[in-house]
């Protein structure tokens, strides 16, 4: 059995150790116990030996200092989580939420490669909590795939931000430091810009898509000058089955020059954002199965556009999607039932929709309406008073009050902001039609006074 780094001072009353599950040539991560929180974290412990007086331990030492800086300054649901953490005279730790899926890092074998549709749902979230790095200033500058944890089916999260510039403090910058095969040419004259990373998130898609790097060599030299220098295997040669969309994707991603690369994220994002669509049809046709459920990609993009959400970051727009789950119905779907026990409030994201009561027509629902919400605020929820079905293809997102009521404090709040506004104006429509109402009966009450013979 390998040997335990020590716990610096404190930890140990805090944190119960299970198991070693990583370890690097600078530190050494454990899965422990928070006993105060009472959940399963991820205990990183710098090694002593980086302490030690050298030119390279000066730069280890910094990078783990970095990453210390950072810790709790990123809020975002495709970054790794920082609970806590702390440095010494020669110790330093960090504690992170526990993902045991472990890294892309596997997902790179020839045999192992995802669907390509799955591949972009990851990129895409990999790129916008990027883009959320980047409008904070920082630019991470070591992605690869043993940097990016894996979630689940579509979902990683960036981690490991040691390397990160920060543009707003010179007193965290670290440079020479990031990933050989994964840096951007211009950071090798120790440039930095947020396209290094879109740079880098190019490369690894290649390699999600392909198994290989786009530049390989035998030493670090004749890396370095590919790099510069060379031009990469065409994403067709290698894959043949993959559109000519989604290489030129790569191909900016991975361009040379910074005029000819992504100018910034939101562009990857638009580009992402038509392409997914398209190739989740492609491999739907492809594969004989109908898609009955819109990419996320699509979906998020959808919903920063609607006014209605304008209130919510983008960090809250996953959190959002996270705990919902979007349909694509087709006409005539039922989708709340007049006496049915309310559970879930919804949104109707495309299409248009019918509302009855009784069987009779009272109104219309158009694309961005929620509905469904207004039991959320009940201790005891009413029946549905109303039955809601699709006037045609209709995409529809639906909430449990339940995962609501556990999502973050910050998102429970926009929402509840959000829906009572919705209360707010709808008691407003009311008033108005009921006001319509009584004056058409003043005007009539008045005919009838002035012609009596005519009542």
């Amino acid at each position: 059995m390998a040997e335990r780094v020590a716990l610096p001072a404190g930890l140990e009353h805090r944190y119960e150790i299970e198991r070693e599950i990583g370890k690097g040539a600078t530190g050494v991560v454990y899965l422990a116990r928070d006993i105060y929180h009472q959940r399963e974290v991820a205990l990183k412990v710098a090694l002593s030996h980086i302490f030690n007086d050298s030119e390279e331990n000066a730069l280890i030492r910094k990078s783990w200092l970095n990453e210390v800086h950072l810790a709790g300054s990123l809020k975002h649901p495709y970054i790794v989580d920082i609970f806590d953490a702390g440095t010494g005279p020669d110790s330093a730790w960090l504690v992170m939420e526990y993902l045991p899926h472990g890294t892309l890092e596997p997902y790179t074998k020839p045999d192992r490669l995802k669907p390509v549709p799955e591949v972009l749902e990851i990129i895409y979230k990999c790129a916008s909590a990027l883009d959320y790095a980047c409008r904070n200033g920082i630019v991470h500058r070591d992605i690869k795939p043993a940097n990016l944890q894996y979630v689940g089916p579509g979902e990683a999260k960036v981690c490991d931000f040691g390397a990160a510039y920060w543009t707003r403090d010179d007193a965290t910058q670290v440079m020479d430091i990031g990933s050989l095969a994964y840096m951007a040419p211009e950071l090798f004259r120790q440039w930095v810009t947020p396209q290094a990373d879109i740079y880098a998130l190019g490369a690894v898609l290649y390699r999600l898509l392909t198994s290989r790097l786009p530049f390989e060599a035998d030493n670090q030299a004749a890396l370095m000058y590919a790099i510069i220098n060379g031009e990469h295997p065409a994403l067709t040669s290698l894959r043949p089955d993959l559109p000519p969309e989604l290489e030129a994707l790569v191909h900016r991603m991975l361009a040379r020059s910074l005029e000819d690369r992504f100018p910034n994220w939101n562009e990857v994002l638009k580009s992402l954002t038509q392409l997914i669509p398209q190739l989740r049809k492609a491999d739907s046709e492809a594969h004989n199965t109908p898609t009955r459920r819109p990419a996320q990609a699509e979906l998020f993009d959808q919903l920063r556009q609607l006014p209605l959400l304008a209130e919510l970051n983008d960090a809250q727009l996953w959190e959002l999607l996270r705990i919902s789950k979007w349909y694509q119905l087709e006409k005539n779907t039922i989708l709340i039932s007049e006496g049915a026990s309310a559970k879930s409030c919804y949104m109707l994201l495309e299409g248009d929709a019918k509302v009855l009561h009784q069987g009779k027509l009272i109104s219309f629902m158009a694309p961005g309406t929620i509905f469904g919400e207004l039991s959320f605020a009940e201790s005891t929820p009413t029946p549905r008073a109303a039955t809601v079905v699709a006037d045609g293809e209709v995409t529809v997102g639906k909430w449990p009050y339940a995962a609501l009521r556990n999502a973050s404090p910050e998102l429970q709040s926009k929402m509840l902001q959000i829906f009572f506004r919705l209360a707010a104006e709808r008691l407003k429509r009311a008033d108005e039609q009921y006001l319509h109402l009584y004056r058409q009966y003043l005007e009539v009450s008045q005919v009838k006074e002035e012609n009596p013979g005519n009542a």
